[in-house]
């Protein structure tokens, strides 16, 4: 019976496909060329261009798919924490084999949206067997405000069918249409997929599915109870499957943990605003213009701003609570829908942007181990699915008469309501520039260079440049969401991120390139003034190729400099604080070391800082009001070792808790 069914639907199967798909091109598809513009602001697109590429190329070439010796060199970058999208490379490499990877990272942005609606569409349909009312829903999360916000260039976050996927799996065990080996088959092989689309999203669709687990565990009757307990095995079997296959993903992830910050983002400044699911943003035509002024207060971005549901949405929402007897399911539907709200709305409430002391639930999942990475307002995609399918439920409730015309009008508001605001999706150029055609490149810098190249990091497009050059360098820097906690006591990076030059800038580039064997710095269009100003007093040799400029760096034996590496975390101030343990290199001078507690807490007791210089050690009491002075021979590597460390009071780096000890100076003696 269930057989006839599905092949009685298979055309509408199609055609819902089709016309999601029509829908995704006649929203966001508004370019003709999809070979040198890409969907999206900002650099985040950058990456996943460059990912569509060196990832299956690094396997082509016999390299490390997971560490990336490209960017960050020498230390390289463990990939496995950047959002590199294995799994979407894979997809489309044939296609950008054909064409190039900005082809294939538009075609995915494309598909998106249409086949999470499309997936989602199956649940629907499976839990209701009601095409239309299934197509509504799956149009409510594929075109959710959370989607079109990830839209603006967060492919590993918009490309999210798998999410209904796994539910749809569940569902099928539950009901006994999917045998304990195939829905363990199945089911591993979707969460490998999510792995390799977004470790993020994997582990908050764990967590939250467990969640949902448990809340419908609380309201079943016995017998369902058993089927859930049986399929919980059979998660947990599947589970780990899919970690015997991601072994090696898994491996090199954990291998790369220490280098991760411990707050990428600050989880406060990314949640939800329990405003933002009534009012809308810029990214909603209907009313986001009107209600800008509101919109503008909600933290985070506006690619984080997608938690609004729109009130026809809502009112569905409400009048299935009169339904919650006669219906089974609805109720722990309905709660598990509350429970996310919750807890995208992060670790305190937020108000019309303004922060308030009430703590919410989410506060103890700061202290989860990896998760607490996630930020809460991404779980407001949680939020969307749950809401499809209760909206999907409600519509399928009446089969026909003015009952089912009023509930369908209904739902078509709440889709009206979505409707994207296609001026807010851009198509960004290319930033082509001749001198990084591969010819050019490698008569310029000669084969197997390492470069810095500006504008830096996420502040310029040097990973187009190095991608259209044929990866013909590798480069000390990148695009790639955070610095790695190894190269984060570097000086000079603030200077590259913010633009500008300083009182030491001569000596902190010295030191940079040499210990990361630069050989040349590209300064390319786009360069602040204030830095190429610092660049032009180095008096360092200089070549201009295509209008880009070539600084060499000198040999190395003619430069003097000092560094600190380690636990260590330079201030604007002279004064920077280092953690339990640090290095101070000084190369060709001495250099004066100032050691102070006058920053530590009054209450704390005095810290011992051992320092060892070769065979030489000293030890020294620092409470706050000390300070002590020491002289650093030229040529030495002195190393500093706190007994103790505190974690301040009010955190000084975006809400991680870095251990301090004491504040230190160098300066030339």
């Amino acid at each position: 019976m269930r057989t006839r069914k599905i092949t009685k639907h298979l055309p509408a199967t199609i055609l819902a496909l089709i016309l999601y798909l029509i829908v995704s091109l006649l929203y966001f598809g508004t370019t003709r060329n999809y070979s040198h513009r890409y969907l999206g602001i900002g650099p985040d697109p950058t990456l996943y261009i460059w990912s569509l590429h060196c990832g299956p190329g690094a396997i082509t070439h016999g390299l490390n798919p997971f560490v990336s010796y490209y960017i960050w060199y020498p230390q390289g970058f463990n990939m496995t924490w950047a959002t590199s999208v294995p799994a979407a490379a894979l997809l489309v490499l044939p296609l950008t084999w054909l064409a190039n990877p900005i082809v294939s990272f538009n075609v995915l942005s494309l598909l998106a949206p249409a086949l999470s609606a499309w997936v989602t569409f199956l649940l629907a349909r499976y839990l209701t067997w009601d095409t239309s009312a299934s197509f509504i829903g799956g149009y409510l999360f594929g075109f959710s405000s959370y989607e079109l916000g990830q839209l603006l260039g967060h492919l590993s976050l918009d490309f999210i069918f798998v999410v209904p996927l796994l539910v749809l799996l569940v569902a099928q065990r539950i009901r006994g249409d999917l045998s304990r080996p195939r829905f363990a088959a199945a089911f591993a092989i979707a969460l490998l997929v999510q792995l390799g689309l977004s470790s993020e999203v994997l582990a908050t669709s764990c967590f939250f599915g467990a969640i949902t687990w448990l809340i419908f565990l609380a309201f079943s009757a016995q017998e369902e109870r058993q089927r859930l307990w049986i399929v919980a095995g059979d998660i947990t079997l599947a589970g780990a499957i899919m970690a015997v296959l991601a072994a090696p993903f898994l491996f090199f992830a954990f291998k790369g943990l220490a280098e991760v910050p411990p707050a990428i983002h600050p989880p406060e400044d990314f949640s939800a605003d329990l405003l933002n699911y009534l009012f809308p943003t810029q990214m909603t035509r209907l009313g986001g213009n009107f209600f800008v002024d509101i919109a503008h207060r909600f933290p985070g971005n506006l690619s984080e701003q997608g938690a609004y549901l729109g009130l026809p949405l809502i009112l569905i929402l409400i009048l299935q609570l009169t339904e919650v007897s006669r219906r089974l399911c609805l109720k722990p539907l309905l709660v598990t829908l509350a429970v996310l709200l919750l807890f995208s709305l992060g670790p305190s409430l937020h108000v019309a942007g303004i922060r308030t002391d009430l703590w919410l639930p989410w506060r103890l999942g700061l202290h989860l181990p990896l998760i607490r990475q996630a930020l809460p307002a991404r779980f407001s995609m949680f939020v969307a699915l749950a809401a499809a399918l209760a909206a999907a439920l409600w519509l399928s409730e009446s089969r026909r008469g003015c009952n089912r015309a009023g509930r369908f009008t209904l739902a078509a508001l709440s889709c009206l309501f979505l409707m994207p605001n296609a001026a807010m999706f851009h198509w960004t150029p290319l930033p082509r520039e001749p001198f990084f055609e591969p010819q050019n490149v490698v008569s310029a810098l000669g084969r197997d260079a390492n470069v810095v190249m500006l504008p830096y990091g996420e502040t310029g497009p040097n990973m187009i440049w190095q991608l259209a050059s044929g990866m013909g360098f590798t480069q000390s820097g990148a695009c790639t969401g955070f610095i790695p906690q190894a190269e984060q006591s570097w000086r000079i990076l603030h200077n590259f991120y913010e633009g500008v030059g300083g009182p030491t800038f001569e000596n902190d580039i010295s030191a940079y390139c040499v210990t990361h064997r630069v050989s040349a710095i590209l300064v390319g269009p786009g360069t602040p003034a204030p830095l190429t100003t610092a660049i032009d007093a180095l008096q360092w040799q200089e070549t201009k190729d295509h209008g880009v400029r070539i600084v060499r760096v000198p040999d190395p034996r003619i430069l003097h400099f000092y560094y600190i590496s380690g636990d260590y975390w330079p201030q604007d101030s002279s004064e920077s604080w280092m953690g339990r343990q640090i290095m101070v290199v000084t190369d060709g001078r001495p250099m004066q070391l100032r050691i102070t507690g006058r920053m530590r807490p009054l209450e704390l007791p005095p810290v011992e800082i051992r320092v060892v210089n070769g065979s030489e050690s000293s030890r020294y009491q620092i409470a706050n009001p000390d300070t002590q002075l020491l002289t650093l021979p030229p040529n030495a590597s002195v190393i500093l070792r706190a007994n103790a460390t505190f974690v301040p009071a009010r955190l000084i780096h975006n809400g991680d808790e870095r251990r301090l000890s004491v504040a230190i100076d160098l300066q030339p003696k």
